[in-house]
């Protein structure tokens, strides 16, 4: 005969049980019993913060913070409920009070090392970066050895574009728990970010030997492939991924890029359809589903878009655009403009400047330049060729609307390759440009209508059309050239090269 546990009405007996379930991990049993122990007491204070606590392993937030507070309004100093509450409000996405609970856990402890790493997660959460490093450099002051904090400081360095300090940070954690496969999944980010592909793939794959079963080192090591033109690879990882988690948006979404690359229409289609339904970035999925031929297209790329595209690939967009698509419109276009106007004395502006390629050939001909791009990372880059006067993250629509008569010449390539109707673009240059300046851009060429989302995901724009904004925008056309941008997939992307004057 089985004896079923007897039973007691006594709160210290079904504490010390359920403690003893707790310590095994059996979470709703302990919880059960606990709850029980404070039926009959309700301000028995272990068991209210034993119950807060097994709450939050069976990812009850609401629960474990309704508990949190009935132990402080037992004890208000209590640092470790304070921590705990902080970490509850946190998985309730409640930053700003997360951070003012763990305020109070450290201003009753101040040497509480999880406090102030958990701190940093909170800042972190709210994109305060600077001061999570800050965070959980006190952590790490406190408690040298605490590689949790020390992968947590990766992150935050990482987030300042700081990626070398971060794999030291990650390498620091990695020594102290050489099994720790989150470390080794964010250092693979980090070489990445470093455009040392190979040498992340090899970090994603060490993760793995730890935590086979990890979705998201999974996905980032199918990104690792990607970058390194390994498709079928990077399409297997993804899959594996997604079998473990179905919801990772980001997952179906890449795998859909590798499929659209590979010309794999229908397989692209359906894996962007689920990128959508799993919460994915509707504009962006929409936006290729539309250069598909599925979706109706919209009139510019979504920024944000534009923006990820080239922060993400900034670190090797030099090596991918003249090494392998064997890109020459910068060259091009100058040849054209050089012929026409005096070195040395213009002012001039660059639009979707990136990393500088395009500024570097017309620094000559500039008193000065100007460039300005979405990309933080890509104007990281231009930056430190040090040739631009003034550099601007933004939208260039947006700025061109305060440049009133500022430029003698506005040059741009392959930037209108993300906007349909340059009918915005056409008249905050016209209004930028002073008394005879020049406007002079590429374009891929559309023979068929105004213009067209090719399955590129690019724009390409006719002649007509061309030669009807600037005359409606008050522009002569002095010449348009034909030309090859760059190669593509193996074939010579054709496009044209324009000089427009103001009349």
């Amino acid at each position: 005969m089985i004896n079923s546990p007897r039973k007691t009405s006594d709160p210290t007996e079904l504490f010390r049980r359920a403690a003893d379930l707790h310590r095994n991990g059996n979470f709703t049993a302990a919880a059960s019993l606990y709850l029980q122990a404070l039926k009959l007491s309700p301000n028995f204070l272990p068991a209210l913060l034993s119950y807060a606590v097994v709450l939050q392993a069976l990812n009850r937030p609401a629960e474990a913070l309704a508990s949190y507070d009935e132990a402080l309004a037992i004890n208000p100093r209590n640092p470790g409920a304070l921590y705990n509450r902080g970490n509850a409000l946190r998985d309730l996405n409640r930053a700003d009070e997360a951070i003012a609970s763990y305020d109070r856990a450290l201003a009753i402890k101040p040497v509480f090392p999880e406090a102030h790493n958990n701190r940093g997660n909170a800042l972190r959460d709210l994109n305060c970066i600077g001061e999570a490093l800050v965070s959980y450099n006190k952590a790490l002051a406190i408690k040298p050895d605490y590689a949790v904090a020390l992968n947590n400081r990766g992150n935050a360095l990482r987030d300042l574009n700081r990626a070398d300090e971060a794999i030291a940070s990650y390498d620091r954690a990695l020594r102290l728990k050489p099994t720790y496969a989150d470390a080794l999944h964010n250092r693979g980010n980090a070489l990445r970010d470093l455009n040392l592909i190979a040498e992340a793939l090899a970090s994603f794959d060490e993760a793995l030997t730890i935590n086979p079963s990890d979705a998201n080192t999974l996905y980032s090591r199918g990104n690792a492939l990607r970058a390194l033109e390994r498709p079928t690879e990077a399409l297997v990882s993804y899959d594996d991924a997604l079998r473990i988690n179905p919801g990772l948006a980001e997952a179906w979404h890449d795998q859909a890029r590798v499929l659209h690359e590979l010309s794999r229409r229908e397989e692209a289609i359906t894996a962007y359809r689920q990128a959508l339904v799993q919460g994915g970035d509707a504009e962006t999925i929409q936006y290729a589903l539309a250069s598909l031929g599925v979706e109706a297209a919209p009139l510019a790329a979504p920024m944000e878009f534009v923006t990820n595209l080239f922060d993400q690939c900034a670190a090797r967009f030099e090596e991918l655009l003249i090494g392998k698509l064997k890109y020459q419109a910068p060259e091009l276009l100058f040849d054209l403009v050089a012929r026409y106007v005096p070195a040395g004395n213009l002012d001039i502006l660059d639009l979707g400047c990136g990393t500088g390629l395009l500024g570097a050939r017309f620094h000559p001909l500039a008193r000065t330049l100007t460039g300005v791009d979405l990309s933080a990372n890509m104007l990281e880059l231009a930056r430190k060729r040090q040739i631009y006067d003034n550099l601007i993250c933004g939208e260039l629509v947006e700025f061109l609307k305060g440049q009133a008569k500022r430029f003698d010449l506005v040059v741009a390539t392959d930037v209108f390759i993300y906007i349909g109707d340059l009918s915005q673009v056409f008249q905050g240059v016209r209004g930028a440009l002073r008394e005879r300046g020049l406007f002079c851009f590429s374009v891929e060429a559309s023979e068929e209508q105004d213009f067209v989302l090719t399955a590129a995901c690019r724009y390409a724009h006719s002649i007509a059309y061309l030669q009807t904004l600037a005359e409606v925008h008050g522009f002569v056309l002095d010449m348009i050239d034909s030309g090859v941008l760059r190669e593509q997939a193996g074939s010579d992307v054709g496009g044209y090269f324009v000089m427009l004057r103001c009349a």
